[in-house]
């Protein structure tokens, strides 16, 4: 059984998933595998200095050595975070200010089929891969929709997120996401452009004669990784992005998307894997809900799972919140960080203030004076919703930016 791709129960033993071997892949060898070349690059400089010296015994040579790759090490690790921030600087997406469905698989078990969801067709199960779970399209052409209370479920304007898995064995996977203009009925001339799917590779995204490969995505070559996708659709045009590169950028669509399905290209012969899909409805722009309401409620600061490392799909709402800042040098915000219900109060209430000071600290880094921004950790004491849905508990995981 793969050790990066398991399937749970003993009940489920006729339906165990054996993945091939390049399958066998965890995201983290690849930070390893940086930190493993600055060591040896260190330990290589400092064991030339040795020998260069030539008084150093065999004894000090090996201790300096070792201080030399804990050095690196300590090196990498510290500077990974900023590093990690600091990659989608181009991104400016902002998701939706209200939580329509959510789902980061919290207590599905593996090698069943993921309980919010529908299948239209194929197999899929949930997976545990890299230490994450994940929506495993097992067959070819495998496709999937949100299970919701009606049909049509998308509002005139709305955002889309989630994370496809490319393997570097399979240079031509692609994902095919459906907007669909109605539930049961698929014809381009009732219902405008929503027929044909986006297409999603590893290097571009297409939509009909719409779309384009991103230079920087082919220079860095296809590798066996995580992407970002986000889908902003507002009323008549549609914005499509792949990590922070925008791709697709339709000023006049016609047909109105009700509802939506995730497909798995009949290509694919790799792992096809889907995470962290999150639809969201769109909302007032941040200035309109600062002179509103008096403040910013936002989904788009991400983080790290249990952790206050601010993930890359972050940036475009924390840009836009610099940009906002700047052009109005009166507005002050406090950075208010907020959770959910589960866990224990105290380590909310922590890690919300930890998560509240690295947003602070984001934005004093990209110009903001420090004496316009406070950090305040609310943990769950003020909810938005006091639902226990997926979705209730979304829609308390928020960043506030409350005007001071």
């Amino acid at each position: 059984m793969n050790s990066r791709l398991s399937m749970l129960g003993g009940a489920l033993a006729l339906s165990l998933l054996v993945l091939p071997a390049h399958a066998q892949f965890n995201i983290a060898d690849k930070l390893k595998s940086k930190v493993n070349e600055k060591i040896d690059a260190k330990i290589n400089k400092t064991a030339d200095q040795v020998t260069s010296g030539k008084k150093a015994s065999s004894g000090a040579a090996k201790e300096s050595q070792e201080t030399a790759a804990e050095e690196a090490e300590a090196e990498v690790t510290a500077a990974a975070p900023e590093a990690k921030a600091k990659v989608w600087t181009k991104y400016d997406f902002v998701p939706g200010d209200k939580v329509l469905f959510a789902d980061n698989l919290k207590g599905e078990e593996n090698g069943e089929f993921p309980s919010r969801w529908d299948l239209k067709n194929g197999n899929a199960e949930v997976a545990s891969f890299g230490g994450t779970d994940v929506i495993h399209l097992v067959s070819n052409g495998t496709a999937i929709s949100p299970l919701m209370k009606t049909e049509n479920y998308l509002p005139e304007t709305f955002t889309v997120e989630m994370d496809v898995y490319f393997d570097s064995d399979n240079p031509n996977m692609a994902y095919e996401i459906y907007f669909l203009s109605d539930a049961n009925k698929y014809n381009e001339a009732t219902h405008g452009m929503f027929w044909d799917p986006i297409v999603i590779s590893p290097e571009g995204v297409h939509f009909k004669n719409f779309g384009s490969n991103s230079a920087e995505l082919e220079a860095a070559g296809t590798k066996s990784q995580w992407r970002h996708v986000s889908i902003a659709f507002n009323k008549r045009s549609m914005k499509i992005y792949l990590d922070q590169h925008r791709l697709i950028n339709i000023p006049n669509v016609t047909g109105k998307p009700v509802n939506l399905k995730i497909k798995s290209d009949r290509r694919i012969e790799g792992n096809a894997m889907v995470k962290n899909v999150f639809i969201a409805e769109g909302g007032k722009k941040l200035y309109d809900q600062v002179l509103a309401t008096g403040k910013i409620v936002t989904y788009g600061v991400k983080f790290d799972t249990n952790k206050a490392v601010i993930r890359p799909e972050s940036m475009g709402t924390l840009n836009s919140i610099v940009k906002l800042m700047q052009e109005q040098p009166s507005l002050n915000f406090s950075v208010d960080g907020h959770t959910d219900t589960d866990g224990d109060d105290a380590s909310n209430l922590k890690l919300s203030q930890q998560r509240a000071e690295a947003v602070k600290t984001y934005l004093v880094n990209q110009g903001i004076a420090d004496s316009r921004l406070k950090a305040k950790g609310q943990g769950e004491s003020k909810p938005l919703d006091k639902g226990t849905t997926a979705e209730a508990k979304a829609n308390n995981r928020r960043v506030e930016f409350v005007k001071i």
